[in-house]
């Protein structure tokens, strides 16, 4: 009754403009209605006869985001963008059986932006109570799907939680706002390099500067207030052959805030050497079908690498309620059930470390995950022999802790997924070794040699185009994976590079690994953003040398292209063809 009143008069108070004594306004008020909301949700949080939360988190991110885009010299968008998210995970039942691990269960919410308590504990107790209802229902369907079922709830197993240290890491914030000026000018820049060729159909330049500040507040007394950063700027160009195949180049440039870009000179250079080699692609012949072996160099090296290891190497197991017959609902990694068996060459070696130091900037750098679990670095391969997983804190047969590699995009739950990846290999060569070996292969004969230096970026969109069509047409109804599209290609031919266009790699899996027959000693960094929509996702790093790869089915890509344009671009005439 007495709490009644009180709510009354602070009602009234409010409306009539009077000062509110449960208001604070300032940076600690965040932490405060965390840690208060989560005691109240602990204590409070109840429905009937189920059972109450053991476990409370909740995952405040602040994303501050700008963004340029150009062509040909002219700045075509430039927008800010600031917003507040709220990730809460109700769990109930026991670390040995809860809501976890059977359908998707995050719930992300926006909040108010402002530093107000009062606002903020109103919208957690709301989204308390809505991951709560909905965390009950979970577990009722859960136990349902296990009734009668071996490793069902009777059978307590490894369970659904594990138990961790709770994390305390607490990083200064950087002061300074993020704003589109920051990148303007170099964007701009970099895309009226493009105005001295014609040739090429259109180019864009995009730059996007994202600074995220985390706290995260567990029911197990976890506190985390730390912060990541990072600038992209994507440069790519299209152009098209006389035949009407499109064609498409790319190149990354990667930092942790605009001061760290390398030299405008250098980054030029870079796409200067970009826009040429995409000029020379529109008169290259197209590949043949056939047997091939391909050195992987450059950012291919380390594209591939993602491709065939790092989307493989989650360990969170399967639904305990998942049937032996399903296909355990996306949730078993390829390689998860290949612990202690040979994945790769005897040549490779790889490693997870999100704490790895480093003078280049590594976007896949963190210290805690969003499970409030300590980083660890994690040995995932050993000569070829499989050795490790990457963890949550659902553990399975062979590892039941956490090693610190839950990974959330931004508007969903966390998973196991790569921070740093580093990819290894005993005895490097040089190039010249690498082609010396290529060439060796090819006097076998039946093998043609190609060096492959750039494939498809999924995080950059698909062109509309027939050659795209013909890419996935020959891949419907087959049980491989799917075709991979290079976009730069030479073919290796007595020692001469020739570059040559439309072909797509086949059959490339996991076990391709095992076709490594030599690596190089220099190493690339490849930073991007996985999952999700532009900065959305996961923020990642692959570091990997020059792979060869003896067995690759290569498909000489058919079809009907569109025509290219009628005439010569404006203002360029005749020095377009």
């Amino acid at each position: 009754m007495k709490r009644a009143l009180s709510l009354a008069i602070l009602a009234t108070s409010l409306c009539a403009g009077a000062p509110r004594a449960d208001v604070r306004v300032d940076d600690a008020s965040v932490r405060a209605a965390l840690k208060d909301e989560l005691a109240r949700s602990m204590s409070e949080l109840h429905l009937g006869d189920e059972p109450r939360p053991y476990y409370v988190a909740y995952s405040v991110l602040d994303a501050e985001q700008a963004t340029v885009s150009a062509t040909f010299g002219a700045v075509t968008a430039a927008h800010a963008y600031r917003g507040r998210l709220l990730r809460t995970d109700v769990r109930v039942g026991s670390p040995t059986f809860d809501n976890s691990n059977f359908e998707p269960g995050a719930k992300v919410d926006a909040l108010p932006e402002e530093d107000d308590y009062a606002a903020l504990r109103r919208e957690l107790w709301l989204r308390s109570d809505e991951a709560y209802k909905q965390a009950i229902e979970l577990l009722a369907r859960k136990r349902a799907a296990a009734e009668g079922q071996a490793g069902g709830e009777d059978d307590p197993g490894l369970g659904d939680f594990s138990k961790e240290t709770p994390a305390k890491l607490e990083v200064p914030f950087p002061a300074g706002a993020v704003e589109p000026e920051a990148l303007r000018a170099t964007v701009a820049k970099l895309s009226a390099i493009f105005r001295d060729y014609p040739a090429l159909t259109s180019a864009r330049v995009t730059g996007t500067y994202e600074l995220v500040r985390r706290r995260m507040a567990s029911s197990e007394d976890a506190w985390i207030d730390d912060f990541q950063r990072a600038v992209r700027i994507d440069v790519t160009a299209e152009a098209q052959a006389d035949d009407g195949m499109r064609l498409r180049h790319f190149v990354p440039f990667s930092a942790l805030e605009p001061s760290g870009l390398p030299p405008f000179a250098e980054m030029e250079k870079s796409v200067r050497a970009m826009a040429t080699e995409l000029v020379a692609m529109r008169t290259a012949p197209v590949a043949e079908t056939g047997a091939g072996a391909v050195l992987f160099e450059g950012l291919a090296a380390a594209q591939l690498t993602k491709l065939l290891l790092a989307d493989h190497l989650a360990g969170t197991p399967p639904p305990k309620t998942a049937s032996a017959a399903s296909d355990d609902g996306g949730q078993q990694s390829t390689l998860a059930t290949k612990l202690k068996q040979k994945v790769a060459s005897p040549l490779l070696s790889a490693v997870d470390d999100p704490t790895l130091a480093s003078k280049v900037p590594l976007f896949g750098a963190y210290r805690v995950d969003d499970e409030g679990v300590s980083a660890q670095r994690v040995s995932l391969v050993e000569h070829g022999v499989l050795e490790g997983l990457l963890m949550t804190r659902t553990p399975r047969k062979e590892i039941a802790r956490s090693n610190g590699h839950a990974r959330a995009p931004r508007f969903s739950g966390p998973h196991a997924h790569v921070g740093t990846l580093v990819l290894s290999a005993k005895e490097g060569k040089p190039r010249k070794e690498l082609l010396a070996d290529l060439a060796h292969i090819a006097k076998g004969g039946g093998v043609t040699t190609y060096i492959v230096r750039l494939l498809d970026d999924g995080q950059l969109p698909i062109a509309e185009s027939d050659d795209m069509l013909s890419l996935f047409s020959f891949g419907l109804g087959g049980h491989g994976p799917p075709p991979v599209r290079p976009l730069v290609v030479y073919r290796v031919d007595g020692g001469k590079e020739t570059l040559v266009r439309g072909l797509a790699l086949e059959n490339l899996e996991p076990r391709s690994l095992k076709d490594v027959t030599a690596a190089g000693r220099e190493p690339v960094v490849y930073n991007y953003i996985d999952e999700g929509n532009g900065f959305a996702g996961v923020p990642t790093t692959i570091i990997a040398p020059s792979l060869l790869v003896s067995d690759v089915d290569i498909r000489r890509l058919t079809g009907k292209n569109r025509r290219p344009p009628l005439y010569p671009p404006p203002g360029f005439a005749a020095a377009a063809r």
